[in-house]
């Protein structure tokens, strides 16, 4: 009960390849490549083995669209079973106009999305910090520090993160940090 209420803070700086992202002994899952720079190049859908578990959380990164968008996943059980969330630039420019979206898929279906215009001010090629809070069936996202979107959903009660690109998608994940059980007690 006590190692379940602790509080924990998992980084991943992609420095020393994916092992904690079920690659089968392959440095990088399908899709994913690795940059000189010390960034990735997100693919095919991937999953942080060690959040498989976890309930409610808190998951940031330091990520840039590169071309249209930029996803990841929370609640994941599975390939299958997921809520998965993307970034996209609606209209491109130096101050790109960029949209946030979320949608479930459930046994491999994707269901019904709500995108958002946001008016968050970001630059062209340059990197955002993304926070999304997890707590029971609420959903709370981020960007820069400002709110830009809430919604409650009944979506599984647990599951982990993950990150992927669409084809035709490209975007660069620089970091990431997931934390749980961050208050008083659980410190």
């Amino acid at each position: 009960v006590v190692a379940r209420r602790a509080a924990v803070q998992l980084t991943e700086t992609f420095k020393d390849g994916m092992a904690n992202w079920g690659t089968g002994g392959k440095p990088y899952p399908p899709g994913w490549s690795k940059h000189p720079e010390g960034y990735v190049r997100p693919g095919l859908l991937a999953f942080y083995m060690p959040s498989m578990t976890f309930r409610d959380y808190r998951l940031e990164f330091f990520g840039q669209i590169e071309n249209e968008s930029m996803g990841w996943v929370v609640r994941a059980h599975d390939p299958q079973n997921y809520y998965a969330m993307k970034v996209s630039v609606i209209e491109p420019g130096l101050r790109p106009i960029i949209a946030i979206e979320h949608y479930p898929v459930v046994r491999g279906k994707k269901g019904h999305g709500v995108r958002t215009p946001l008016n968050v001010m970001v630059h062209n090629n340059t990197p955002v910090l993304v926070a999304v809070a997890v707590e029971g069936n609420r959903f709370t996202a981020s960007i820069e520090g400002q709110q830009v979107d809430a919604w409650t959903d009944d979506a599984p009660q647990s599951g982990g993160v993950g990150f992927f690109s669409e084809a035709g998608a490209h975007a660069r994940l620089y970091w990431m940090r997931l934390s749980k059980n961050q208050d008083f007690l659980g410190r």
